[in-house]
């Protein structure tokens, strides 16, 4: 299903937000062929909300065109992305329901951008925690070519709109999209894709904190330690590149690639010693791809 364009948006109390955004995206010349709204259906007003805004969607049509609303109900302890199992939520309060909204995003992302959808995040729905686990999830699994965004609304017409009381807004209410800034780190480093997917207690349980000064001055170390080829070798590889992309992309042969990767671990052995000798295993996809240690370790410190 690729070359779809998918609306995710947030939904709380307020349907007309997710109408709103749509229409402004419409308007601006996107074509949306699927909107995902995400919601806490224990809720009863969330509920309502999303009753009230399927009712814009009739037979997979939304204002003379194709375009399919599908609800996503945020489920306790789902840890995976099956959409039936698990308690639905009513709010997002405790360490397990914020949880449950950190898998779901992560899920319905990463499944979305699997299939090749280009994604307009809609962020001004629902709780505000939802908001920011979302625009979380954003860094890991969206593209420079994804958008995010806030909908400004004028006070006016957010009282006149309150809950679903007027769905669709005319083109001088003063409705505004404004694009929401956000860095696509995995999209850049992919080596940082199973750190920013963990969830906390996962990389407490790894060991993945911040870097201790005794961390930093050992990457520093090995950094320091490298020439300038070895050190491209080393952003390659901590980049997921494998050993036959690191040499074309260096421009030398894998034979020189594997060179630089013994020299690199050789620094490596020498700034962790016997503490951390297993880690560091003769493979390069092993050591430097996107479960890497030194990766994890390293990422920050050496630029």
């Amino acid at each position: 299903m690729g070359d779809q364009t998918t609306l995710v948006a947030t939904l709380g109390g307020q349907p007309q937000i997710v109408t709103f955004t749509l229409d402004l995206l419409l308007a601006q010349g996107e074509t949306i062929d699927q909107v995902v709204v995400v919601y806490l259906a224990s809720g009863s007003r969330y509920r309502e909300a999303y009753q009230r805004l399927s009712g814009e969607f009739i037979a997979d049509r939304y204002a003379n065109r194709t375009c399919h609303l599908r609800g996503e109900a945020v489920r306790e302890g789902v840890s995976s992305p099956m959409p039936t199992s698990g308690q639905t939520l009513a709010d997002v309060i405790t360490p397990n329901e914020v949880e449950a909204v950190r898998r779901k995003f992560h899920h319905l992302l990463a499944d979305l951008k699997e299939q090749g959808h280009l994604i307009h995040l809609s962020l001004s729905g629902g709780r505000r925690v939802m908001a920011l686990i979302a625009l979380s999830a954003a860094m890991q699994y969206l593209t420079p070519m994804d958008s995010v965004w806030h909908i400004y609304t004028p006070p006016d017409l957010t009282e006149q709109a309150w809950e679903g009381a007027v769905m669709h807004a005319p083109s001088d209410s003063g409705l505004r999209l404004v694009p929401v800034p956000f860095v696509p780190w995995a999209a850049y480093f992919p080596g940082l894709a199973p750190l920013l997917s963990s969830s906390p207690q996962e990389m407490r349980e790894a060991g993945l904190t911040w870097l201790s000064e005794a961390e930093r001055e050992r990457c520093r170390q090995v950094w320091d330690s490298l020439t300038p080829r070895q050190r491209d070798a080393l952003r390659a590889f901590a980049n997921g590149m494998g050993r036959q992309q690191a040499a074309s992309c260096l421009k030398v042969s894998v034979y020189t690639v594997d060179d630089h990767r013994d020299v690199i671990l050789r620094r490596c052995r020498e700034a962790w010693g016997a503490e951390h000798d297993g880690d560091f295993d003769t493979s390069c996809e092993a050591v430097f791809g996107p479960s890497c240690e030194v990766w994890v370790r390293c990422s920050f410190v050496v630029g």
